[in-house]
């Protein structure tokens, strides 16, 4: 309990932003029809915004997260490159399971190809695993993540809106309606809190972090 207390008093600032953004985008993602949420959000694509978001969506994907990992643990950052791994994981892994169990159909099984005209060939899937978007999933674990360990309010907000992105590039693309990619926030959003406040520090790392002080004091 007392963890959670500090963990909530040192972050209550993105934690209340993060209730505010969760109820606000809560109303249109279960009161308005997809299909209607779908095509308002698709109301302008351009060759340029193509290219960019069929880029920036692999922030979501999993060769990205691994990278991340590796990338801190390089940098001496074993705590978080820890959890980072786990939160790619268990977020990777709930939003699969309820792919599996739900088999709602993606924009293009929904809708078809007749009445949007914006799917791109080569980059939109179709089928049945709509529900939820494991891209918004990984990106927002890894966003909060970052963000609890920077504990910067400012850069909170950042690595935040650029998990966002990633999320409406989802739709941007065809791939997602907005309930999925909301679905998938949340999925992020809980396996990042969940991970930071309940995955203790494993024995190896505490040694590999006391090692590494003790290194750079007798340099």
């Amino acid at each position: 309990m007392q963890s959670v207390q500090n963990f909530t008093a040192k972050n209550r600032i993105f934690i209340n932003f993060l209730i505010v953004f969760t109820l606000v985008t809560a109303l249109p993602s279960l009161l308005v029809p997809k299909e209607y949420s779908f095509y308002w959000l698709n109301f302008f694509h351009c060759r340029e915004l193509d290219h960019f978001f069929i880029a920036y969506t692999y922030v979501g994907d999993g060769l990205f997260s691994i990278l991340l990992v590796l990338l801190f643990f390089v940098f001496k950052k074993r705590l978080l490159s820890f959890h980072l791994l786990l939160s790619f994981l268990f977020s990777g892994i709930v939003a699969q399971v309820l792919k599996s169990i739900v088999r709602l159909p993606r924009p293009m099984a929904a809708l078809g190809t007749g009445s949007y005209h914006y799917f791109i060939e080569g980059v939109t899937h179709s089928g049945y695993n709509s529900f939820p978007s494991g891209h918004t999933a990984s990106a927002f674990a890894l966003a909060l993540l970052c963000g609890f360990y920077i504990k910067d309010f400012r850069v909170q907000l950042l690595l935040f809106f650029l998990a966002c992105v990633v999320g409406y590039s989802r739709i941007y693309l065809g791939q997602h309606f907005l309930p999925d990619v909301f679905a998938g926030m949340l999925i992020g959003c809980g396996t990042a809190i969940s991970v930071r406040l309940f995955i203790k520090c494993p024995v190896w790392i505490r040694e590999s972090d006391r090692l590494t002080e003790q290194l750079n004091a007798t340099a």
